[in-house]
């Protein structure tokens, strides 16, 4: 992927949505980070950079099969944990 024009960097989507650096884990099997309070996941781009315009959760949207198999042992555990954590969440509030 290459860099778009003018995307989000890091600290405006932190601030913007009421984060911390904390509440993101690389997770570099699948070459996105992942947001581990939402599970928001955005790509991460030939830079280093990531792509806070162009995300996917990983509770409500659907990844492929090829996404699916290439996470690796802790990508795998950090991405079923926050599952888990965001359903727990939406259950109790509601949503």
């Amino acid at each position: 992927m290459t860099k778009k024009e003018k995307t989000m960097n890091l600290n405006e989507y932190l601030t913007d949505n009421n984060f911390e650096k904390r509440d993101l884990t690389i997770l570099f099997s699948v070459g996105c980070v992942l947001n581990t309070e939402n599970g928001d996941t955005f790509p991460m781009m030939e830079d280093d950079t990531f792509d806070f315009e162009d995300g996917m959760n990983v509770v409500n949207d659907e990844f492929d099969e090829y996404w699916w198999e290439t996470l690796t042992g802790n990508d795998e555990v950090v991405v079923k944990d926050t599952i888990k954590w965001v359903k727990t969440i939406n259950k109790h509030y509601g949503n």
